[in-house]
């Protein structure tokens, strides 16, 4: 049985422009999870996808929230990429401050 095909929604467009972003990130600003991330935004949006369908049924908007994905994902290249013009690295995770010692006994 062939999926329902859903028009997608004109409010939220077309998606963005993914050959444009990779040019300019990858592989240096991405990691797995955006990409993962970023095929997850490309399921909910192809009107053929099982996951696009039952979504639909369920009353909720595949194309919302593929937007949602997509711009998270450009957001989180573009912060990495300005990190890196203030000289930081942005895959460094930040220590977690230790406590100071106590004035006691040992």
């Amino acid at each position: 049985m062939e999926p329902k095909r859903v028009p997608r929604d004109p409010v939220y467009g077309k998606p963005p422009r993914w050959g444009r972003h990779y040019d300019r990130h990858c592989p240096h600003r991405t990691d797995a999870t955006s990409r993962h991330v970023k095929v997850i935004a490309e399921s909910l949006r192809d009107i053929r996808s099982p996951l696009r369908a039952l979504l639909d049924e369920a009353g909720y908007e595949p194309d919302h929230m593929a937007s949602s994905l997509e711009h998270t994902v450009v957001m989180l290249w573009q912060a990495r990429e300005d990190i890196e013009k203030l000289g930081g690295d942005p895959f460094k995770r930040a220590r977690k401050p230790r406590p100071a010692p106590s004035g006691g006994k040992r």
